[in-house]
């Protein structure tokens, strides 16, 4: 049945673009059918709502769009020539992941509903369908996405300071390490912390404390070289930094700028000290490895808290 059939007047019952955008964020969607009336009307409707729309009027066609852009939804009918939506969906899945997708069926379904979901659809409608429908069904879907998307942040974030955690460190600095063996470039760790933090508390109470790590994460942030470099909160007032791509004198030049700007801040008694280690492959496995140089580095801090008269900097013997 032509989806045009089904939902007569619907343009009438669309909402002001500015009253849909309030309701749930704008996305990039893919619409694909075989039947361009069914294409076009979905897709009117989806601008009007304030998404960014394309279309596709076969499953390779989809394939190859989806390949060329981010799109965060794809609405696609099942029942198509060649590639049909079971066959997009379970490619969807396995190689985007991120993207979730919503079928559209028939009243003769090729296809069970269970099957479908289990192939990898966030849901899925039945012609005919007034676009009504389709707007509860997406708008609950984008919330899903919008809440899903928060608690995955939320995963690898500290939420005092906004920096990725412990253990978004952890799976970043393998990830960093392989790179560094594969290109053969350098790679240095900052192992860093306040010193003096627990007589700044006791004297300006938890909340200043609070805030001075606030301001710590801020100045590494604004230090750092934009999708190279990488900060951590590792715990209480201790920091971590990967840095690639970069010879031992640069890297020292970056730990003593950072301590100098912390000493700006002029947060009596505090300081901040900074230990330096490079990656160094010794024992031939990666892990192995990255721990060694988190061990080098959390000495060299030790070192450098120890000597002062060395701007708060210690470079690990071994990385030199």
């Amino acid at each position: 049945m032509p989806l045009s059939r089904a939902i007569p007047g619907v343009a009438q019952r669309w909402p002001m673009q500015s009253e849909q955008q309030s309701a749930v964020p704008s996305q990039a969607i893919l619409v694909v059918d075989d039947e361009p009336q069914a294409c076009e009307i979905i897709s009117d409707a989806l601008s009007a709502w304030g998404h960014k729309v394309d279309i596709a009027y076969n499953g390779g066609e989809a394939l190859e769009k989806i390949k060329g852009k981010d799109f965060t939804i794809v609405i696609t009918d099942m029942d198509m020539p060649r590639i049909d939506g079971m066959e997009l969906i379970e490619h969807v899945a396995k190689e985007h992941s991120q993207i979730d997708v919503i079928a559209i069926t028939g009243h003769i379904m090729k296809y069970k509903y269970t099957e479908v979901v289990e192939a990898g659809a966030a849901d899925f409608i039945t012609k005919p369908f007034s676009l009504n429908e389709l707007e509860a069904k997406l708008n609950r879907l984008i919330r899903e996405r919008c809440l899903r998307e928060e608690l995955e942040r939320l995963a690898v974030r500290d939420p005092l300071t906004s920096l990725h955690n412990r253990r978004s460190f952890e799976e970043n600095a393998r990830r960093e390490a392989m790179r560094a063996v594969r290109y053969k470039h350098t790679l240095f760790l900052f192992f860093m912390d306040v010193d003096n933090f627990k007589k700044y508390n006791d004297v300006y109470g938890h909340r200043a404390g609070d805030g001075l790590l606030i301001k710590a994460g801020e100045l590494l942030t604004g230090s750092i070289r934009e999708n190279i470099d990488s900060v951590y909160r590792y715990g209480g007032d201790e920091f971590v930094m990967l840095l690639p791509h970069l010879p031992v004198d640069q890297a020292r030049g970056v730990a003593e700028r950072i301590s100098w700007k912390f000493n700006l801040l002029n947060c009596q008694p505090t300081a901040f000290s900074v230990g330096i280690a490079r990656f160094i492959e010794k024992s031939g496995t990666i892990d192995q490895d990255i721990e060694d140089m988190i061990l080098r580095a959390d000495r060299a801090l030790y070192t450098a808290k120890r000597d002062p008269d060395n701007n708060h900097v210690h470079v690990d013997e071994d990385s030199c």
